[in-house]
């Protein structure tokens, strides 16, 4: 048994944009539809369904979730690296332009790091690696509520394909602070960062060209916009407009003269108590826009493995991207580690 590639897609499409139609010949709406291929994919508890129709449906799946992760990743990535997008097999030359000189560059390489000495060198050759990712979900959720956890499944693998980078580019600014390739004026490190130290640093990266930008989990975000009301100075010259964005806001977008970019970082047990990225560390950004700390060639988009637990019956993934990952211009990052804040 298999599914039809063609008219999955169309209807996975469908039912995750809200754009369900009915059939006018069967009479059946999308959200029938979607049911019935969760429960020939997953079963109905009466037989044991084929578990090639299970690697059928996460591959269209993730298909569908690289779709949507795309405009995600781009957005995010675009604050602080250069992307570009390459055929699997392809070879890809980074440039280091002179304006700011790279003498040193990180590569992440899936379970470490790499050092790189450039010297004189103006570009240099990205090498992919395969950066993993482990997922799992529930069928019986997709069976009993099809529509709802659908899309829930194609945002959280949309989301872990953000995660995945993050995770790499928080090594690659692990291995650079230890280093002292990240200049050590660009590293905050400690309890309760201030938002006096916080504001330096911005001031520092905003040298560089454009406003900076601060990516970090929102507990971080929220920590060090809230100083700001109780700072003795900046208190009194806060707008309104920023103090309506602290008391109703759930995301917070703008810490003094820097963006706020929020991680996707949800909890990964039912006890709330852990979540993928460490919410002590955040990263700021020059807002210079040719040349970001970061470049990131992308070969190809994510591709699954799937197996089903025997156990519990959960649908295990391990999500593969090809990608080459690498820090060249340290001195335009700047990096919070925060001990203070927990979850």
């Amino acid at each position: 048994m298999s599914l039809n590639a063609t008219e999955m897609k169309k209807l996975f499409n469908r039912v995750y944009k809200n754009e369900m139609i009915e059939d006018a010949e069967t009479k059946l709406h999308d959200s029938d539809s979607i049911k019935a291929v969760c429960q020939k994919v997953f079963g109905d508890g009466g037989q044991t369904p084929d578990p090639s129709m299970l690697h059928q449906f996460n591959n269209l799946v993730v298909e569908l979730a690289e779709e949507v992760a795309k405009p995600l990743v781009t957005e995010m990535l675009g604050f602080f690296a250069n992307k570009v997008s390459a055929t699997r097999g392809d070879i890809k030359q980074i440039k280091t332009p002179n304006k700011i000189k790279a003498k040193i560059v990180w590569s992440a390489n899936g379970s470490g790091v790499d050092l790189i000495r450039v010297g004189g060198m103006k570009s240099i050759v990205a090498v992919p690696k395969t950066f993993t990712a482990g997922f799992y979900y529930e069928p019986l959720d997709l069976v009993q509520d099809s529509v709802n956890n659908f899309r829930a499944l194609v945002n959280d693998l949309a989301e872990a394909k953000i995660r995945l980078y993050m995770k790499e580019i928080s090594k690659l600014t692990s291995a650079a602070v230890s280093a002292t390739t990240i200049p050590t004026t660009n590293v905050i490190s400690g309890s309760n960062t201030s938002i006096i130290d916080y504001n330096k640093l911005a001031s520092r990266l905003g040298r560089f060209g454009g406003k900076p930008v601060l990516v970090a989990d929102t507990l971080m975000i929220d920590d060090l916009a809230m100083k700001q009301v109780s700072d003795a100075t900046i208190g009194k010259i806060i707008p309104e407009s920023a103090k309506i964005e602290l008391f109703s806001a759930m995301n917070i977008t703008a810490i003094g003269r820097t963006t706020a970019l929020n991680l996707v970082n949800p909890f990964l047990d039912a006890t709330n108590s852990t979540v993928e990225l460490n919410v002590q560390e955040g990263f700021m950004f020059a807002g210079e826009a040719s040349q970001k700390p970061f470049t990131v060639v992308e070969y190809g988009g994510m591709r699954q493995f799937t197996e089903q637990n025997m156990e519990d019956e959960r649908i295990k993934l391990k999500l593969n991207q090809d990608a080459s990952i690498v820090l060249v211009y340290a001195e335009t990052l700047g990096f919070i580690k925060d001990t203070a804040l927990t979850l």
